[in-house]
């Protein structure tokens, strides 16, 4: 089949040009009306259906942790302001793969391997990695297993095959490249005074009249959530130390009995210097090749390992001087293993290619499996029973507190006392919100979210040990009083009033400007002062704050004449040109490529997503694809639920 999209590409191209021109017309005349079909009857966790297919809320949970793996912005706010444009991904990837197979596209096993061949660190040098290496890298990576990997490309690449038909016949004139040249090449300086609403705080006046307008408009705002307030008793080690002693004889039975625990491997304690060439280009792995050999040379010469360690090595180990300590036959690469179990305490290796990059490898200490006896372990085995002792006497004991309050609930405080424990109560808390002296506890925040009031929970654990708790109040969420949230309500009201105090001011300067007046006086009277800049581009930034682009009129303006107000970043800027100058024609034969590179992938983007949105809009007038609003609200609000405060 792919043979035959080859030989009638074509054909098939102007097939896909009449279908993308006719999506777009239907979808310029098509609203987001309401979808075909019962959507009521979709199941609740059923997020959109194409073609009869489910994407479900799981499917879209596991997407976003997939895209939010290793990042450090994995916020609830972040999550659920992209899970709606992911989960349009999910159904375009579905519906675009669908229109593929109606026209026979598919990626072939061939164009599969050529694409993973591409990935660096699946080849090293030009080598397969091996599959079990393979398999590990793509679980490290992506966090999915090889087929999935694998599958997942299939569709990117059958999707990348789809955009490349619709788009293939976007083109741009040489009239569109130098007019982009022009614009990128221009550069104007400009004064500009920068009005900022934290400057006016301090002058806004709050009357007790304005602040209840204020506050009246949208009380909403300022719901209260849920809150509440629990008894608690919290064991500690201490409370049962004096039962957890352990004798010589208890230490030697459990050492008789367990003696396959005390067994020791072979096993080579290392340290080791990492150069990383995952990703790397031949020409890039060749230079690393030689700054590693260089190091050994400084190494075989007498310089300390570590000091070189922590200087030279790309891994986590470098600020340890290289230490990785004991390593056991089948825990590292082979490569790595066999280098390391071939060296004497002392010695180090030459150097060791593995899929993660060039190693120098060191053996500190070596041990022949062997058989600990009992005067090695003793002190582990005594730290170990009592541990487990502890945690038996503090789960025996919590359990003997949930067990009588459950029996007599309005008498916690006097059960608790009898056992020699202290009750103690906490402040209203929120969902999500740190109890002083329990601290951050999942576990005590969805038990006190669960129970009713005067309910005793099960032990749970906290920072401090275990807990006991029984639900002494319930708040329910509330729109509350403006003297309950006076101080938020203040704060917001003055920086409402700053940002308005700072626009008429803005605007104030802005037609002062237009009349004629020195620009830098009528600034300094407005309480602003006024800056210079230097010649900038529309890539250029006027300030760190400040991108050109912001200030795009500027490149349209007379020197001499006054911007409106311009809002950046929150602050309201006003300028007024200083100098213009046109782009040097000298330098368009040496941009035009790239540019018209660049214009062409982005009027092709637009292409795409214009066709995708239209193709969109066709699925769900005829009832192919159906949405479940219901269901992604719930979804979206189990990520708003962590965000709170």
């Amino acid at each position: 089949m792919f043979r035959f999209f080859r030989r009638n590409r074509e054909a098939l191209k102007r097939y896909l040009l009449i279908f993308f021109l006719s999506v777009v017309s239907i979808g310029m005349v098509i609203t987001l009306a309401p979808i075909p079909g019962d959507v009521n009857q979709m199941q609740a966790n059923v997020l959109a259906t194409i073609d009869g297919q489910n994407i479900t809320a799981d499917d879209l949970r596991h997407t976003i942790q997939s895209r939010m793996r290793n990042s450090s912005l994995n916020d609830p706010r972040i999550v659920s302001g992209i899970a709606g444009s992911l989960l349009d991904q999910m159904i375009l990837s579905r519906a675009v793969e669908t229109q593929a197979q109606k026209l026979g596209m598919k990626v072939t096993e061939q164009e599969l391997l050529q694409s993973l061949q591409s990935i660096p660190w699946l080849y090293n040098e030009g080598k397969f990695i091996g599959m079990d290496a393979y398999q590990n890298q793509i679980v490290q990576a992506t966090g999915m297993s090889a087929p999935q990997f694998e599958a997942q490309l299939r569709q990117r690449m059958l999707f990348e095959k789809v955009r490349n038909v619709v788009t293939d016949g976007v083109e741009v004139t040489p009239a569109e490249v130098h007019e982009e040249f022009v614009r990128r090449n221009g550069k104007v300086r400009v004064e500009y005074a920068v009005f900022d609403p934290a400057q006016f705080v301090k002058d806004v006046e709050v009357t007790p009249q304005a602040l209840e307008g204020f506050f009246s408009k949208d009380k909403a705002r300022y719901t209260v959530p849920q809150q509440r307030r629990v008894r608690y008793v919290v064991i500690d080690q201490d409370h049962v130390r004096a039962s957890a002693t352990i004798d010589d004889t208890q230490l030697k039975t459990y050492y008789n009995t367990h003696l396959a625990n005390y067994r020791v491997p072979d096993r080579v304690k290392v340290a080791h210097i990492l150069f990383k060439t995952t990703g790397k280009s031949p020409a890039e792995v060749s230079e690393i090749g030689k700054k590693a050999r260089g190091v050994l040379a400084q190494i075989k010469a007498g310089t300390n390992f570590g000091e070189l360690a922590k200087k030279h090595s790309e891994d986590t180990s470098a600020q340890s001087g290289g230490e990785i300590g004991w390593i056991v036959r089948g825990q590292t690469v082979k490569e790595f293993e066999g280098a390391a179990f071939s060296l004497h305490p002392g010695q180090v290796s030459d150097l060791i290619k593995t899929i993660y990059g060039i190693h120098i490898v060191k053996v500190e200490d070596r041990q022949i499996a062997h058989l600990q006896s009992f005067d090695e372990v003793k002190g582990q085995i005594r730290t170990d029973l009592e541990k487990q002792k502890l945690a038996t006497a503090q789960q025996s004991l919590a359990q003997q507190v949930q067990q009588q309050v459950t029996s007599n609930p309005k008498d916690f405080e006097g059960l608790a006392q009898k056992l020699g424990l202290e009750p103690r109560e906490t402040t209203l808390f929120k969902y999500n919100q740190p109890v002083p002296d329990l601290g951050k506890s999942d576990a005590l925040e969805n038990l006190s979210f669960q129970l009713r009031e005067g309910e005793v929970g099960t032990p749970i654990s906290v920072p401090r040990g275990l807990a006991v708790i029984q639900v002494a109040q319930i708040v329910p969420e509330h729109v509350p009083t403006l003297s309950e949230v006076r101080p938020q309500v203040e704060q917001d009201f003055k920086a409402e009033q700053s940002r308005v105090m700072a626009s008429q001011k803005a605007q104030d300067l802005s037609t002062k400007g237009k009349g004629g007046g020195d620009f830098k006086k009528l600034a300094k009277a407005a309480g602003v002062t006024v800056k210079e800049s230097k010649d900038f581009t529309q890539q250029d930034n006027v300030e760190d704050t400040i991108p050109g682009s912001a200030l795009s009129t500027a490149f349209t303006m007379k020197p001499g004449e006054t911007s409106d107000p311009i809002t950046v970043g929150g602050n309201q800027v006003v300028f007024r040109v200083s100098a213009r100058s046109p782009a040097n024609e000298a330098d368009f034969a040496g941009q035009q490529p790239q540019i018209a590179e660049e214009l062409l992938e982005k009027k092709r983007n637009v292409a795409f997503e214009l066709y995708s949105e239209n193709l969109k809009q066709e699925l769900i007038r005829k009832g192919t694809l159906k949405l479940n609003d219901k269901a992604m609200k719930a979804f979206l609000a189990s990520y708003s639920r962590g965000a709170r405060e």
